[in-house]
């Protein structure tokens, strides 16, 4: 299951060149300077998510210089609020990786004007949760951060989601200093599981959608999707462990809420085989039912990206990260074969353990669309969507523990199939391209839920 050795050269190539157009010509305009810093802050950011990682320590060290330069001079436009966002996480990251407290007096001074003045809701957003966070890694009195935190929540759109999660860490007494970009969803500490000694193979990481504050879709008798997904996932593990002595982790394995980009961040951390997220869908008219799954794939499709980003939450009038997509296709695009063998043995998994418990069952296929929580992983990934929660008979159907235990089966069946395969011919499914516009597509009828 690794890419080959063309598909590497290509990702090689493809950060030279964006580093290559990162590179800051001695006389380029001041606007030229700010784009060209804005894109190797997220070529690093690419690479080192995390932003702990010492061999990309020179790099933001350098990035962090050219930014103090540019900020030398004043800019109130929107590139120049971006700027000091980025240098102040950029300052934050050097900070973290050398404990050098002047970084954080840096970054303060960086982000106190966008406090101050920035007369847009979302950079004021980030410029609070940053603000908070970095007076936290001061060792100021909480309550300080907590009121910048507040603060953010009020002002809702992507920062509401952002804040609650760090109010309800500092309320439990969870909170971690450790924070990401402004932009960039918060991480969290995995709860490891001690493996046994004779499993050599990466772990599976399965991911239960959404989680704590976040419901995600709810059914008519109230049923919310983070339970049914955290409940399908523990059992998947067991199964997983127990049957096939396959090394499993969860992104969450509680009532808590654990951003998108810190999924796949935490599944590469892992070097896991194989990465699936498991969901349960809703749709406006509540009558769309069925059972479907996905793999990623970064189209260029207008129709499936708008899709994609509401299915991935993304505030209307914004959009999915460019450049993140780029460099995600190009890790993918080694893994696309496998990723739909995973799927489709998932898929197929699930059709035969699932008819017999659920005659009135719906499979809608296999499908492709770019889901930000597959975005960035490097290991054959799936989204497996187990039903409409809010449609009479799928729901209902959810709402029993034994129609669950048989989802857990067939979804841990498909994934052994594939982990512990050997190297086979792909399998070619009937594939269809999500579509926002086709109302006769169930799957295009999806709520703002994620």
């Amino acid at each position: 299951m690794k890419a080959s050795g063309s598909v590497q050269a290509l990702f090689a190539v493809a950060l030279l060149i964006l580093s290559t157009f990162c590179t800051t010509p001695a006389g380029a305009e001041p606007g030229e300077r700010a784009a060209a810093i804005r894109a190797e802050y997220l070529r690093l950011r690419n690479i080192d998510p995390l932003g702990d990682a010492p061999q990309f320590e020179a790099e933001w060290l350098d990035l962090f210089q050219r930014m103090q330069g540019a900020l030398s001079k004043p800019s109130s436009d929107e590139g120049g609020v971006r700027l000091r966002l980025y240098t102040a996480d950029t300052g934050y990251r050097l900070f973290r990786l050398s404990g050098d407290t002047s970084f954080l007096k840096k970054a303060v001074t960086a982000v106190v004007p966008v406090v101050k003045e920035s007369r847009s809701e979302e950079d004021l957003g980030s410029a609070l949760l940053l603000l908070g966070d970095l007076r936290l890694a001061e060792g100021s009195d909480p309550i300080q951060a907590e009121s910048l935190y507040k603060r953010a929540a009020n002002l809702g759109g992507t920062s509401h989601a952002r804040a609650e999660q760090r109010l309800q860490g500092l309320r439990n007494g969870t909170f971690q200093k450790v924070k990401p970009s402004p932009d960039v969803a918060a991480p969290r500490v995995a709860r490891p599981i001690a493996f046994r000694q004779r499993w050599s193979l990466g772990p599976v990481v399965l991911d239960p959608g959404h989680g704590g504050y976040d419901a995600g879709a709810i059914g008519r008798g109230g049923l919310e999707e983070k339970y049914v997904t955290l409940d399908v996932a523990r059992r998947v593990r067991t199964i997983l462990m127990e049957r096939y002595s396959i090394p499993v982790l969860l992104t969450r394995d509680s009532d808590e809420f654990v951003p998108l980009g810190r999924r796949t961040a935490y599944a590469n951390a892992k070097n896991a085989s194989a990465f699936v997220s498991l969901h349960v869908n809703a749709s406006p008219s509540h009558e769309a039912h069925g059972l479907e799954a996905y793999y990623l794939d970064n189209t260029d499709d207008a129709a499936s990206k708008r899709l994609a980003e509401r299915e991935n939450g993304v505030v209307p009038g914004e959009s999915v990260d460019d450049l993140s997509f780029m460099l995600s296709d190009l890790i993918q695009s080694g893994k696309l074969e496998d990723s739909i063998r995973l799927t489709s043995d998932i898929d197929g998994s699930l059709r035969s353990r699932v008819a017999p418990a659920y005659r009135k069952a719906r499979f809608l296929g296999v499908k492709r669309a770019p889901f930000f929580v597959l975005v960035g992983a490097h290991m054959p990934c799936s989204l497996v969507e187990m039903f409409f929660v809010d449609h009479a008979q799928d729901g209902a159907q959810l709402a029993r523990e034994d129609f669950r235990a048989e989802l857990a089966m067939g979804v841990a069946h498909g994934i052994a199939r594939f982990v512990l395969a050997d190297r086979r011919a792909p399998v070619q499914p009937k594939i269809r391209a999500v579509s926002a516009s086709n109302g006769s597509q169930p799957g295009s009828q999806r709520s703002v839920k994620r």
